[in-house]
């Protein structure tokens, strides 16, 4: 009789690791998503500012220019998002961009300009996407060699032209998780995460001196 508890009771022990070890996972695949949505958003937070450097002392504009985004942010798709590091061949009105970095020695070699959160991305990121932008001039923030932005009044809604990284898994769990960027004319740009996610608030920002 004994030996037979013994056996319910090693089944009720099992059972609970196992289930303590599936809630575990899930904590640390939430984790994982969300230290790659950081990661990602830090990536394209960088990105902005060194075009805005690049542009002050190269005294040539500068562009981001926005390749791909995820316009349904549907959870169970793959995750969607590219951008480049371009130079422009003037201080105003560029006609040709370059791919960073600068092909100044004649080899082309495009790779350090490329970003890619896409399945065999430059920079894959499963579940991490860039949601689509406004409606922004030629889908480029362009910098000039002031450092300031040179889009045109119409592409700043309420100030600001704004780029997010989504948590897609944050969101099939109905959670909206996001580093939100904020480019002012100013050429300043801020990185926040939203307060509905499960990080704590806070943001960082960055604005080099105008010359």
């Amino acid at each position: 009789m004994r030996g037979a508890s013994t056996l319910v009771e090693l089944s009720i022990a099992v059972a609970i690791v196992g289930i303590l070890s599936a809630i575990g996972w899930g904590v640390l695949q939430d984790r994982i998503s969300s230290h790659r949505m950081i990661g990602a958003s830090k990536m394209l937070y960088n990105d902005i500012v060194t075009l805005r450097t690049l542009a002050v002392d190269s005294n040539r504009e500068t562009r981001l220019l926005l390749v791909e985004g995820d316009a349904e942010l549907d959870p169970s798709d793959a995750q969607h998002g590219a951008w480049r590091l371009q130079l422009g061949d003037r201080s105003s009105g560029s006609t040709e961009w370059d791919t960073l970095p600068a092909d100044l020695d004649g080899v082309i070699n495009e790779s350090e300009g490329i970003r890619s959160l896409e399945i065999d991305g430059e920079n894959e990121t499963a579940g991490i996407s860039l949601a689509m932008w406004g409606d922004i001039e030629d889908d480029s923030i362009v910098f000039t060699p002031r450092g300031w932005v040179g889009n045109p009044a119409g592409d700043f809604d309420g100030g600001y032209i704004t780029l997010a990284i989504v948590n897609k898994r944050a969101l099939a769990q109905g959670l909206d998780q996001r580093g939100t960027l904020r480019v002012a004319r100013s050429g300043f740009v801020r990185l926040e995460f939203g307060e509905r996610s499960e990080l704590p608030e806070g943001s960082v920002g960055s604005g080099a001196t105008s010359r």
